[in-house]
């Protein structure tokens, strides 16, 4: 497969022997503003199946998450073998309060500092991961500089995107932290391939996609309907993610104004909650009010259903009995949603964008249609609608594809062989 050679080109060797036990369990430090155990977005789905597959495996996990502004001490909890840290981790600039803000850093910053050297070093922890550039992750640069552990950084999403273009943020302050890692991977090759020609003095930027486990996916669950805040139709489709104007929700809707012509009493259910700033501030404000005056005026308040968040495993659950999933996303890095129907064997309908193209060949595994063109859309799902034997042999093509080449347990054994790598380059 095309994807195989193009992850061979950046350092990933698929084979039996990455399942390998691992001789020397390794202490690994998750940074990141996680939700764990509660999963909440496609890099929270990653770090939960990085922690289950790492602790099966005897090594040691570890989170700790940059606190919100009320964790100004350390604090810690566990959730089975993994322990959760929260603590704040300011960065010296406020931009409603200069002064103060820089002279309350300056006052938190040595005890701060003096806390996490004390942890790593009491707790041995072997290696930092950090997950996509934050402006917080100064932090753990300066501990590696002054002997603390090294530290790898993984790029994902729209972050990855931002970043090789040098859009995002206090830039300067990103290419610093990326520069520091020992070592740096993308979930997808494209990002890869975007922050290598952007920023060759990162080279090499390894490309580990995103894995499943694949015996717990598969498991059955019951549905509770009641959770989704509407009665199952008998024919829907879904869309899980965000509700945001990446994830092309209008796209859906518009699409599924066309397709009412042909299939009336075909549902879709967008799945999802709207990003936010802080509670009460969406991230883009006013775009889920937008989506439902779309659907008053198409006439669709009865077939589209903005469902809001579900369990998952309620959500594994409707994806059982769906038609299909759609994913009209304008970007995207390896989505864990499309892992998951995939593993199902769930026919699934994505937009020609370079992370589709790298999982989904049109027309075998699923359909690829141009982003944005709604018709297009709408004529794809009526594909899927007409021909349901056609729908589930590109589903059962999907399920192999995913099963083979996106197993967690590989996922986690290409990091770890990372890790020792670069442990043993010291």
């Amino acid at each position: 497969m095309v994807l195989v050679e193009r992850n061979r080109s950046h350092g990933v060797a698929i084979g039996f022997e990455e399942l390998m036990e691992n001789k020397h369990p390794l202490h690994v430090l998750i940074v990141f503003h996680a939700s764990f155990p509660e999963i909440k977005g496609g890099i929270n789905k990653m770090i939960a199946t990085l922690a289950e597959a790492w602790s099966e495996k005897g090594h040691k996990v570890s989170i700790l998450s940059p606190g919100d502004w009320e964790d100004r001490y350390w604090s810690s909890r566990y959730y089975g073998a993994v322990a959760v840290h929260r603590q704040r981790m300011r960065t010296p600039w406020d931009a409603k309060k200069p002064l103060r803000g820089f002279l309350g850093w300056l006052w938190e910053f040595p005890q701060v500092f003096l806390r996490l050297w004390r942890f790593v070093k009491d707790e041995k922890v072997d290696i930092i991961h950090l997950h996509t550039p934050r402006e917080y992750q100064y932090w753990i640069l300066l501990l590696s500089l002054v002997g603390g552990p090294p530290y790898v950084l993984t790029f994902h999403g729209t972050d990855a995107l931002h970043f090789s273009t040098g859009r995002a943020k206090n830039m300067w302050l990103l290419k610093w932290i990326a520069k520091g890692a020992r070592g740096r991977t993308a979930v997808a090759y494209h990002y890869a391939t975007l922050i290598e020609q952007h920023h060759p003095g990162l080279i090499p930027v390894r490309t580990i996609p995103n894995g499943i486990a694949v015996a717990s996916a598969t498991a059955d669950g019951e549905c509770h309907e009641e959770v989704c805040a509407v009665h199952l139709p008998d024919v829907f489709f879904i869309q899980v993610g965000w509700v945001e104007p990446p994830k092309g929700q209008d796209v859906a809707i518009r699409a599924w104004g066309a397709l009412k012509k042909l299939h009336p009493d075909c549902h879709l259910l967008i799945i999802g909650d709207e990003p936010f700033l802080r509670p009460g501030e969406p991230y883009y404000p006013g775009y889920r009010q937008q989506m439902t005056a779309m659907m008053t005026e198409l006439g669709l308040q009865e077939t589209v259903h903005l469902t809001g968040a579900i369990e998952p495993v309620t959500l594994q659950a409707i994806m059982k009995k769906a038609r299909g999933l759609v994913f009209p996303s304008h970007r995207e890095g390896m989505p864990y949603v499309l892992l998951e129907a995939g593993l199902l064997g769930l026919p699934v309908v994505c937009s020609d964008i370079p992370a589709f193209q790298e999982l989904i060949d049109h027309g075998y595994t699923g359909y690829l249609v141009p982003q944005g063109d709604h018709e297009a859309w709408a004529l794809a799902v009526a594909r899927l609608l007409r021909d349901e034997t056609m729908a589930r042999t590109m589903g059962a093509n999907l399920q192999r594809m995913i099963i083979r080449y996106h197993d967690a347990a590989v996922m986690a054994r290409r990091y770890t062989d990372l890790f020792s790598d670069l442990l043993c380059a010291l």
